[in-house]
């Protein structure tokens, strides 16, 4: 079901519409997790390690296709908020030629590029295979991720959070079965995980896909819907590439982070692994309403209701505050049940890890919440420029802090990387939002397709 969130009181419709993002980022998360859960428990330590010490990549080549696909779902989304059905279909049809050309040289890049990359990692000798092999196979399922989120960002542009819900939960599903069955029965050790993931994925795109050509008119797209615009193209790029960018910044520091925590051993890297799982899961509720937020003011953005966006953004932050103070307290009071999920109890020296980076980083969920209302706000009225330029920001800050100040403070500049990251991010997309929205008068007219 559309929303058409021009209409109607801005935070209920900010909550309706983030609830289904959150379950769905919950279970995304969630089947990301069950690898690192089913691999530790099962395959042990130096798997965990493994699988730990290559999210940074991951997340830096996933990243940047998703922000791909968010990206070119902006002008479609401005479009659905200035009530133009034709320039909706223009926009999905050049989205899908955009995304597909960029998601093929992507996976064939990084796939060639794999043992490049983990020895720019510095990845142990004791994990190097193990991590060589689950990095290669998950780039090879990279189209399978495009594929998915290219839809499920269409489909938030429409105002509809509530269908990629329930496929992503079918994938979560599927893909815990198939982790076990993969690596337990079938013993294919971390290749089973990272085959799990994708076979999962792929399910669940393929499934979207009919049912959602059969739902939603508006996605029935007409043969010239097909013909690329190079104009919308060139639009859609000038969004989708800096959100994109922006994504593989942010985690290019957190490469750095891993290149610096990887030389202290498998100990670190297996602890740090499973303080971020607990980050992760606090982060959720503000990661939500932020995805929420960039179809708000994509919409309103369309529509020329400019002051609904602000009246929107100032309802998102205070929210972000009251959740990132409870997760704060729950994070720094039963922190180390959530670590102990992903270790044996033979690990206390990994346990110890955790506990230390998360009293670290815990105090700072609020400004790491900030991040994703401000960015997406952003990124949804079509400035995806200074988002990415906050990413530099956070890179150079995470980088900065865990190298510089590694012989004075050891392991611990490590974990006051990802705090000063997110203070130095928070800080410049709440300037850069001030910047842009000072001068917006209440409402002006919807701007024309490209």
């Amino acid at each position: 079901m559309t929303i058409d969130m021009t209409h109607g009181p801005p935070l209920r419709l900010l909550v309706r519409f983030s609830w289904p993002l959150l379950v769905g980022n919950v279970i995304q998360m969630a089947y990301s997790l069950a690898d690192m859960v089913i691999v530790g428990r099962l395959l042990g330590e130096h798997a965990l390690a493994a699988v730990g010490g290559v999210g940074s990549t991951l997340f830096a080549v996933l990243g940047f296709v998703f922000g791909i696909t968010a990206g070119v779902s902006v002008l479609t989304a401005q479009r659905f908020g200035a009530g133009d059905p034709r320039g909706v279909r223009i926009s999905v049809g050049t989205g899908v030629w955009v995304s597909a050309a960029i998601a093929a040289a992507v996976t064939v890049g990084c796939w060639l590029g794999t043992d490049a990359i983990l020895r720019l990692l510095r990845t142990p000798a004791d994990v190097f295979p193990l991590a060589h092999e689950y990095l290669a196979i998950s780039f090879l399922g990279t189209p399978c991720m495009v594929f998915f989120n290219f839809q499920s960002a269409t489909l938030r542009a429409l105002g509809d959070s509530r269908t990629p819900l329930f496929f992503l939960a079918g994938a979560s599903l599927l893909n815990v079965v198939l982790d076990v069955l993969f690596i337990k029965v079938f013993g294919m050790g971390v290749a089973g995980a990272a085959w799990a993931t994708n076979a999962a994925i792929l399910a669940s795109a393929l499934t979207c896909l009919l049912a959602v050509t059969r739902r939603l008119p508006e996605l029935r797209l007409r043969p010239e819907d097909w013909r690329p615009r190079w104009r919308m193209a060139c639009r859609q790029l000038a969004v989708a590439l800096p959100m994109g960018l922006q994504f593989s910044v942010t985690a290019l520091g957190a490469m750095v982070l891993q290149t610096a925590i990887n030389s202290f051993g498998v100990a670190q890297m297996a602890g740090m692994t499973a303080a971020r799982g607990v980050e992760n899961v606090a982060c959720q509720v503000p990661v939500a309403l932020g995805q929420a937020m960039a179809t708000y003011a994509a919409q309103n953005y369309g529509a020329g209701r400019l002051g609904r966006i602000r009246a929107g953004v100032r309802a998102s932050v205070v929210v972000v505050f009251a959740v990132g103070v409870a997760m704060t307290a729950l994070a720094l009071l039963f922190g180390d049940c959530f670590v102990a999920a992903f270790l044996s109890e033979r690990a206390p020296e990994m346990l110890a890890v955790g506990r230390r980076m998360l009293w670290v980083t815990a105090p700072f969920f609020v400004p790491l919440g900030l991040i994703f209302i401000f960015r997406n706000t952003l990124q949804g009225i079509g400035r995806s420029m200074l988002p990415m330029l906050a990413g530099v920001v956070e890179m150079a800050m995470r980088a900065g802090v865990a190298l510089g100040l590694l012989r004075l403070l050891g392991v611990n500049a490590v974990y006051w990387g990802d705090p000063a990251a997110w203070v130095g991010a928070a800080a410049l997309l709440l300037a850069a939002y001030c910047v842009y929205s000072r001068g917006w008068p209440h409402e002006r007219e919807p701007e024309p397709c490209p």
